[in-house]
């Protein structure tokens, strides 16, 4: 099943979130993908962003979400674009500082997520 190839990854590449996957699956009693990767994994980023200092952390992010954006999931992709990349897209400032780590396949997917937000698929 994609979600569990997704979060098998995700943990074994950040075990620091092993607990807060436990919680997540004694609070909705399945892993839900989304409620955890925008609760959890897009607040996480958006933090280290802000303070901008632990750019090892934030590459190791970044080289995460560009292994989804290369997956022929469309579920793994989706968790992304419109988990992830649309949170970091709510906010300019931290967009700016997350498009410096984003690699060309993850860089593509927000570029299309913001252009959905513009409007530009729809004038």
């Amino acid at each position: 099943m994609d979600s569990d190839i997704l979060i098998n990854k995700f943990l074994e590449l950040f075990p620091e979130f092993h607990d807060c996957y436990i919680e997540h699956l004694d609070l909705y009693q399945e892993f839900l993908g989304h409620v955890f990767f925008g609760d959890e994994v897009a607040t996480y980023v958006e933090g280290l962003l802000r303070e901008n200092d632990d750019t090892e952390q934030i590459e190791k992010f970044f080289n995460f979400f560009e292994w989804m954006a290369t997956q022929t999931s469309l579920y793994i992709v989706q968790v992304l674009s419109t988990t992830i990349l649309y949170d970091l897209g709510g906010h300019t400032d931290i967009l700016q500082k997350a498009q410096c780590y984003m690699k060309l396949h993850t860089k593509r997917l927000s570029q299309e997520i913001e252009d959905l937000h513009s409007g530009k698929y729809f004038s």
